[in-house]
């Protein structure tokens, strides 16, 4: 994409400056005359697709998208054509044309499973439980966000780990399984650290809040959901105020405050109408023929009653659940086994590669492909072929996940400028402990590093770890930062026997999880 728009710049273009009307104007022109390859040509289609959804103009942005499928070809455009597909699915939704939605999410998860894309084919499966939830069957929708657990360690975003799993928790709440809501609730909370989503977070809270109506403790619940933040003007802010006001009028509702209920519950129904999300006015005429059933306004009540059976009932025709019945889960559980053999697959390819290519590798590669040219430490395309090593030889170890607590705030306070010193001293420092210990270092990405401790116990791993966090933390960062302190957070776990680098990766990562949510300044161990 990036190179489609310096081409677009080159031809003395500004794609940035166009809005509106003007902006399918402007890509219509990129297409005719500027884009020479069908994939350039298939996301001209995409982006205008993009104008034309802001502009209410859904059934052309529909249009244009499949446009661009037309334009693509497997195996090649494999990742494209599963985003494009994404796109299309989410568009259907919008329009009730759940049928073709399905058929999108299928197509998807298909494609994801024949190309080892393991995220599209997550969000292929999040798309068919979703459709299920809309019907109002939790509990097949449940039994589609589970057919993610046992694949959870490869996904590569943490945010698309994090929203999986809060429609799993959402199920788990409808279906009233509160022991599993909470427990999962705890996992959402640590990951949420790392993700830095504000209405990921706030669903989080709003889910929490439901846990505490269920049982009862209506004060805490409406505290819970006083705590949520949010940003205008984005489409699911949108969605997690609405819900928020409807939880709010539901808690006023159960503590007899009737007529306050009334009123955010009205006040809710002129915001959603002009969404006109059904699913939304479906809970929120639930909510209302409640609250006018309490003020003995049965008549109210009554008519609040039949707009909900008749969204339900239009709802119940448009999805096609007997199309995610059995047959469907089945697909996925065949798939499920088949995506367990492509990662080991995938292992055992990048050792047998490895070992076909180690010495040409090495001939060949200067030291600053395998450098970070911020810390002088190893990068992450080091990192690759070191993993590979280790486990072609055998070797144990241990593996240490290092992050700046807060570091987005010494950016957003200080500058960049301060930031990449503060990353290049805390570099130095890793560096400098680690060098006679038999460690290496890598900078895994932003203000993230690895430690890769060979032939290490556990209790060495952390030891280490801790000394390392106490050194930072007695650091002399006056210069850098004033009167401004900086700690880090580290997860520590053992390599084990047998197992891919994702899922130890992964599970250095909880264990960083547990090290931010416990406080920050600290080590924990998987």
């Amino acid at each position: 994409m990036e190179a489609f728009l310096k081409k677009i710049s080159d031809a003395g273009l500004d794609a940035s400056s166009m809005m509106g009307e003007e902006a399918l104007v402007f890509w219509s022109h990129v297409r005719k005359h500027v884009a020479t390859t069908p994939q350039e040509k298939a996301q001209s289609y995409v982006i205008s697709a993009e104008f034309r959804t802001s502009l209410r103009q859904f059934q052309q942005g529909i249009d244009e998208l499949r446009a661009a499928l037309e334009l693509l070809a497997l195996p090649n455009d494999a990742k494209l054509i599963l985003e494009v597909r994404g796109y299309l699915a989410d568009r259907l939704v919008d329009q009730g044309d759940f049928t073709a939605a399905l058929a999108e999410y299928i197509a998807s998860s298909s494609i994801a499973v024949e190309t080892s894309h393991i995220d599209a084919y997550v969000k292929a499966v999040i798309g068919m439980g979703n459709l299920c939830d809309a019907y109002g069957d939790h509990a097949r929708a449940l039994r589609y966000y589970q057919k993610i657990d046992s694949i959870d360690h490869a996904i590569s975003s943490r945010s698309l780990r994090l929203r999986y799993k809060l429609y799993k928790l959402a199920c788990l709440i409808d279906l009233k399984r509160t022991k599993s809501a909470q427990e999962l609730i705890s996992e959402c909370e640590e990951l949420s650290i790392l993700v830095s989503d504000k209405v990921l977070s706030g669903q989080i809270l709003l889910y929490q809040a439901r846990l505490l109506r269920q049982r009862g403790q209506l004060d805490d619940a409406m505290r819970c959901l006083g705590h949520v933040k949010y940003a205008a003007g984005n489409v699911n802010s949108n969605w997690l105020s609405n819900m928020i006001r409807m939880e709010l009028g539901c808690c006023l509702n159960d503590a007899e405050k009737i007529h306050l209920a009334n009123w955010v519950l009205e006040s809710a129904h002129v915001r959603i109408q002009k969404e006109a999300s059904p699913i939304l006015n479906l809970k929120l005429s639930n909510a209302l023929a409640s609250v006018c059933e309490k003020q003995e306004n049965y008549q109210k009540a009554l008519s609040y009653q039949h707009s909900a059976y008749r969204i339900e009932s239009d709802l119940m025709r448009k999805v096609p659940i007997s199309e995610l019945g059995s047959t469907q889960l089945r697909r996925l559980s065949r798939f499920e086994l088949q995506l367990k053999l492509i990662l080991s697959e995938i292992e055992n390819k990048e050792l047998k590669e490895t070992t076909e290519n180690q010495k040409h590798t090495v001939a060949q590669l200067q030291q600053d492909v395998f450098t970070d040219p911020l810390t002088g430490l190893h990068n992450r395309r080091w990192l690759d072929v070191k993993l590979k090593d280790l486990l072609l030889h055998d070797t144990p170890f241990a593996l240490l996940v290092v992050d700046i607590d807060h570091f987005k705030s010494i950016n957003d306070e200080l500058s960049h400028l301060v930031g990449d010193k503060a990353i290049v001293n805390v570099s130095a420092e890793l560096s400098n402990y680690f060098r006679f210990r038999g460690a290496s270092c890598v900078r895994f990405g932003g203000e993230e590093f690895l430690v890769i401790l060979e032939r290490a116990a556990l209790e060495q791993a952390e030891m280490h770890a801790e000394n390392y966090r106490h050194r930072i933390y007695q650091y002399n960062w006056q210069e850098i930062l004033g009167e401004r302190g900086l700690t880090v957070s580290v997860g520590v776990t053992l390599h084990r026997e047998g197992e891919n680098t994702q899922r130890t990766f992964y599970r250095a990562d909880k264990a960083l999880y547990r090290a931010k949510a416990n406080g920050r300044n600290q080590v924990c161990c998987e």
